[in-house]
């Protein structure tokens, strides 16, 4: 099968994954329902189709587009508010990652490329493409990035309860 069909098998299967997860109303269950069945698939099919690269490029600007489209101009007012927390929390993240992404390259567990963008916070839609075109492994980013999301996912409930009973 070329490229293209089973690109397009992925995008009809993780369709079917994405409603199947919307209908269970779980946290980014669209977004878990369609890697999960494709990766199934996957699974099952014994075989890969890599995205061909102008479909690369559609997908990257379509998600560039969607986030972009949930800016709205309220929240530069809001931003003044948050901005001190925002900044820090950001910086916080950023330098926990780094230093994780230091110690794993120096342990030789992967090249620096793939070990930051692995551990850095964020989309994993924007960092995959990142580790793309910053010469990364992008199956490893996907990795850390996918499994620390299906983490955040089942934890977050207990976590936010733990902390609810301590600021209350």
């Amino acid at each position: 099968m070329n490229a293209y069909f089973g690109y397009g098998l992925y995008l009809c299967i993780g369709a079917v994954g994405g409603l199947i997860g919307a209908k269970l109303k779980v946290p980014g269950g669209i977004l878990i329902g369609a890697m999960l069945s494709v990766i199934i698939c996957k699974l099952f099919m014994q075989s890969q189709w890599e995205m061909p690269d102008g479909l690369s490029f559609v997908t990257q600007v379509l998600v560039g587009v969607m986030v972009a489209s949930t800016f709205h101009p309220a929240m530069l007012n809001t931003l003044k508010l948050i901005a001190l927390p925002v900044v820090l929390s950001s910086l916080m993240l950023i330098c926990a990652g780094g230093l994780i992404a230091v110690l794993i390259a120096r342990l030789s567990l992967l090249d620096s490329a793939t070990a930051y963008i692995a551990t850095s916070p964020g989309a994993m839609t924007a960092l995959i493409p990142l580790s793309i075109e910053g010469g990364g492994n992008s199956l490893i980013v996907s990795c850390f990035h996918f499994f620390r999301l299906l983490f955040i996912l089942v934890t977050a409930p207990w976590i936010l309860k733990a902390i609810s009973s301590f600021t209350h």
